[in-house]
């Protein structure tokens, strides 16, 4: 059995474009030092809060 975790990056819309709220890699690799392996990344930019959606799994300890 897996178990989920969804970490949501917010992106910040400007002039020259849009930007991450937060480094994506930092939190992969933040993710990744409490046992979480990184699955996808689910970009959301039409969304009327836009965002990155980081999906990540690991196996349920019994």
């Amino acid at each position: 059995m897996r178990e989920y975790s969804f970490v949501r990056v917010a992106v910040k819309r400007r002039r020259e474009g849009s930007e991450l709220q937060k480094d994506y890699r930092e939190v992969i690799t933040e993710q990744a030092a409490k046992g979480w392996h990184f699955v996808q990344a689910i970009p959301l930019e039409s969304h009327t809060e836009p965002r990155l959606d980081l999906v990540f799994s690991r196996k349920v300890k019994k």
